[in-house]
This record gives C-alpha cells, sequence and structure tokens, in this order.
C-alpha cells in the first residue's frame, strides 16, 4: 500500500470540499434560482464522497487520532460530521421550488469551518511521518 499517496489522497479531498464550500457560499448568495440549481450536486456530493470520507475518518483515522491524544479534536470533528449529515437530510428532503439558498449557504459553511478545523487543529499536530504512520495503521 502506497501510504504516501493514502495521505495525498485525504488531504486532497479535503482541499475539495474547501474549495466547493467557498463556491457553493458564493452561489447561494448570488441567487435562489443559483443555489436551487447546485442542490441536487451538493446532496449527491454530500450523501457520497462526503459521506465515505467522514466515515473513513470516523473509522480509521479518528481512532488513531485519539489514542495520539487529540480526543478533543475527535469530538469537536465528529459533531461536525453529525450536523453536516444533518443539513445533507435537510437539503435531500427540500422540495422542488424551496428556497434552498440559505441551506445550501449554511452547509458549505459548515464544511467550510470543518475542513479548516481540521486544517488548524489537527494536522499540524502530527508530523508528516507520523500521518505516515497513521495511514500505515489504518491500512493493516
Amino acid at each position: 500500500m502506497e501510504y504516501d499517496r493514502m495521505l495525498a489522497t485525504l488531504f486532497e479531498e479535503e482541499d475539495r470540499a474547501r474549495e466547493m464550500a467557498s463556491k457553493l457560499m458564493k452561489v447561494s448568495q448570488e441567487s435562489r434560482e443559483a443555489a436551487s440549481a447546485e442542490r441536487q450536486s451538493l446532496v449527491a456530493f454530500l450523501k457520497g464522497p462526503m459521506e465515505r470520507h467522514m466515515a473513513y475518518e470516523e473509522r480509521a483515522v479518528f481512532p488513531q487520532l485519539d489514542r495520539r491524544g487529540l480526543g478533543a479534536e475527535v469530538q469537536v470533528a465528529l459533531r461536525h460530521h453529525a450536523m453536516i449529515r444533518e443539513d445533507a437530510e435537510k437539503l435531500a428532503a427540500a422540495r422542488p421550488g424551496d428556497d434552498v439558498s440559505q441551506l445550501i449557504f449554511d452547509v458549505a459553511r459548515r464544511m467550510l469551518h470543518h475542513t479548516n478545523f481540521e486544517g488548524d487543529y489537527i494536522y499540524p499536530e502530527l508530523t508528516y511521518e507520523a500521518w505516515r504512520d497513521l495511514m500505515k495503521e489504518t491500512a493493516g
């Protein structure tokens, strides 16, 4: 298993979510129609790639971070995941014609906040070598 590639993928997924969140915040503020046009693709992202990423973190990464003394940070990240899932359900339940611009803004802001939190408070706590070791442990 290529642990450097696994680590790069993990961080790239965070970067993509951050970029998407920034774009969606702008779109949701531009117009109700623009926000509505993004609803289905956002739900697909939240219930697909984002859910897989969060589930992987919860199953494999967070327990390793907890063992390394980052339990408080993991608990905050878990709360973020729960809120993103709640927002995804609300967005999926929206009916055609509903104004979802505020909900899209809120979920995008939450995603941005979450990725920034991980980038500011979790990632810097481990050296590259420690992250690489963590990837080995999650694969084994």
